[in-house]
């Protein structure tokens, strides 16, 4: 077991996949493990080892947490170079004299550095995972809109998805898939474009946010909660009471006129107060569903009429 911050290059090398045990900042650990592949369904949090190419062509060595393709917040990939990360996520924003600091570690200027491509050297469900980052991204800058309010649905149209819709989804569920192994991420959408000449849309799941009261519980332990930002995948849920990964969680959420939608997921990260200042509203977990609901659906269909 180690201290993620101390993992290095040779670490990666000889053991490309490594089990997150808790913590978080510079106190989360890691141990390493004997896998040669990696699943969404997995109920523990896993990294792997990750090749970049920066935008001068300069390869690096690093990892991510490629289970969860929903976000560069979640994937969260690192370079490993001269004895430190670097990385393109934080929870707060950096100053101008950190950023700088990442960027010396590589020798480079920004402008050298984006777009950086990333692919994953462990398979997730037989799939590759690899993309773009075109910019360093914070938590604020997912919610800086503001929250999207939760819309009272007509009585007939709160159990099942509207045809009209579901549509949408479907021609994107359609769109995103194309063949070989191999199933491209960005950390935000791009404009669709010609890949081995065939199109392809190129985006991770829209991440949208909005509030919600919720009450959680795994096992004998109990929280409540309000949620950042959600996804057709999974959300961040703000509290100060943080659950642990692995076990199954049950969420209720509260939403108008006193219903109530009840969904079960898995913890992938944690954002924790202690150990360096964040932004007000940021301490809490990001779930990952682990199953699907339509009355959810449903409720994202309407967050993105009304966003519109």
């Amino acid at each position: 077991m180690k201290r993620l911050a101390d993992l290095t290059v040779e670490d990666l090398t000889s053991v490309p996949v490594w089990r997150y045990e808790g913590g978080s900042d510079a106190e989360a650990l890691v141990v390493p493990v004997r896998r040669d592949s990696l699943s969404q369904m997995d109920d523990e949090v896993f990294l792997a080892a990750t090749e970049f190419e920066l935008a001068d062509s300069a390869r690096y060595f690093g990892f991510c947490f490629p289970a969860d393709d929903s976000g560069i917040d979640y994937l969260q990939p690192v370079i490993v170079a001269a004895g430190r990360h670097v990385g393109f996520w934080f929870d707060a924003p950096l100053t101008p004299e950190a950023l700088a600091e990442q960027w010396s570690a590589l020798g480079r200027k920004p402008e050298n550095v984006f777009p950086v491509r990333f692919k994953c050297l462990v398979p997730v469900d037989g799939r590759t995972v690899s993309g773009e980052i075109p910019r360093v991204e914070f938590s604020t800058s997912l919610s800086a809109s503001g929250p999207i309010a939760v819309p009272s649905l007509p009585a007939q149209e709160r159990a099942e998805p509207r045809r009209a819709d579901m549509e949408p989804d479907r021609r994107h569920r359609t769109a995103t898939r194309w063949s070989g192994a191999e199933r491209m991420l960005t950390a935000r959408p791009v404009p669709a474009r010609l890949r081995n000449a065939e199109r392809v849309e190129k985006r991770t799941a829209r991440r949208r946010p909005v509030e919600m009261a919720v009450d959680f519980s795994q096992d004998s332990f109990q929280g409540s909660g309000v949620t950042g930002d959600v996804s057709r995948r999974g959300m961040f849920v703000r509290s100060n009471r943080i659950p642990g990964t692995g076990p199954l969680l049950r969420l209720t959420v509260h939403l108008p006129e006193g219903r109530k939608l009840f969904l079960t997921g898995r913890v992938v990260r944690s954002a924790e107060a202690s150990g360096f200042p964040r932004p007000a509203g940021s301490t809490g977990f990001g779930l990952r569903f682990a199953d699907e609901s339509p009355e959810y659906e449903n409720l994202l269909n309407w967050l993105s009429d009304e966003s519109k």
